[in-house]
């Protein structure tokens, strides 16, 4: 069921439950009276009308929630990824999960795997971070890993976790405090059943108000891994740290406590819209290939163009004011769609530069168009480069 559809029979729901109650003119002219600042009436709403409206909201907020994965959850997140909807509809229920002996849960919600890359969201509740705050300095000896002069934990790091924050706040610079903190995480990427590792190129994670972590992962896989099912394996480490703060000097020292590996399989979608364009200029000449899934579209413009412009791209402290492009907006039938679609810039050559953009899917693949920004003069809508779908 999609997220419309389930939205659809809540509404529905709501409707049948409400269906046999009566309209109260009194309840009207109590508004119209409160509106205007007259003494209300004495009568009073029922019981059972309270009753009816609560449960209404309890069972429409059941409901929502029922029809709704962690992506969808995550999607509701304030600056969330503009794909969580569509990952919501493409992704499957994997529902994997463990407990450690020392009372971590690990659990992987739902994951998609298609063409080169994967995506999973996870919740991770327990006790995963805990912290000791010490006076003074520690006793016995430390091979300090880290020592940095003049950095005060409390002015200089910050973290979303209350516990380990109420440690980094704890250790102030006024005289010598120290502390221990334990925690578990999930590695930044995932990996194959094999062992190979696979870069993560894209997530997010929240601390919840009952402690628990929710997140994604978006990971790339490389060429020489791809199959048309995988097994993926999300690890789960714990580590402690012992930090010294003294004065204004920071000390350091980790080691990690042991790991633990949920796995998960999954079935690749290969059902692509693939698309392509070219325009070309007496400056520059550009050429575009995309695909569309079911999550976002993704593609590369390869870009021939003066010496100068791949000299400033690949310069970042370049102080030379060239009017070029800088990134290309997505339109569909004229209408505003992506922008900031740049994930990377790689030189090709020393006239030759590509664009590796991302947008967010689009339920067709008609009227597609990508106008080049320029660093100087904004848009040019002239230089459009028309995606065209084509046969693969």
């Amino acid at each position: 069921m999609t997220l419309r559809e389930e939205q659809e029979r809540v509404q529905k729901a709501v409707g049948n439950s409400l269906s046999h109650v009566q309209a109260d003119p009194w309840l009207a002219r109590r508004v119209l009276a409160n509106a205007k600042g007259e003494e209300p009436m004495g009568k009073k709403i029922s019981v059972l009308m309270i009753l009816v409206i609560a449960l209404t909201i309890v069972s429409m907020t059941a409901a929502l929630a029922a029809g709704l994965g962690l992506f969808g959850e995550l999607a509701q997140s304030q600056g969330a990824d503009d794909r969580l909807p569509a990952l919501e509809e493409a992704s499957e229920s994997v529902s994997a999960s463990l407990t450690t002996e020392d009372g971590i849960t690990i659990e992987i919600d739902q994951a998609y795997y298609e063409g080169n890359r994967v995506f999973m969201s996870y919740r991770m509740s327990g006790n995963h971070a805990s912290a000791e705050l010490h006076e003074g300095a520690p006793e016995g000896e430390y091979p300090w890993q880290l020592e940095l002069e003049n950095t005060i934990a409390a002015e200089t790091f910050g973290n979303d976790v209350p516990e380990l924050q109420r440690l980094n706040a704890w250790l102030d610079g006024k005289g010598q405090r120290w502390g221990i903190s334990s925690y578990a995480t999930v590695h930044d990427g995932l990996y194959l059943e094999d062992g190979t590792y696979l870069d993560i190129i894209g997530g997010d994670s929240y601390v919840q108000e009952d402690g628990s972590i929710t997140g994604w992962k978006e990971c790339k896989i490389p060429k020489d891994r791809l199959a048309d099912t995988l097994t993926f394996k999300t690890v789960l480490f714990r580590g402690r740290e012992v930090i010294f703060q003294d004065g204004a000097t920071y000390k350091s020292f980790y080691e990690g406590l042991g790991n633990t590996d949920v796995f998960f399989t999954l079935n690749r979608n290969s059902r692509y819209e693939y698309l392509k364009g070219s325009f070309q200029q007496e400056q520059y000449q550009a050429s575009a290939e995309f695909a569309l899934g079911k999550v976002d579209l993704k593609g590369t413009v390869h870009l021939t163009a003066p010496e100068a412009w791949v000299k400033a791209w690949m310069d970042w402290e370049s102080e030379e004011k060239l009017d070029m492009i800088m990134d290309w907006n997505l339109y569909q039938n004229g209408k505003l769609i992506g922008t900031a679609g740049v994930q990377s810039i790689r030189e090709a050559g020393t006239q030759d530069i590509e664009f590796d953009l991302l947008y967010p899917h689009t339920a067709s693949a008609a009227g597609l168009t990508l106008v080049p920004d320029y660093s100087q003069s904004g848009e040019h809508p002239e230089e459009a480069i028309r995606l065209e779908q084509i046969v693969k």
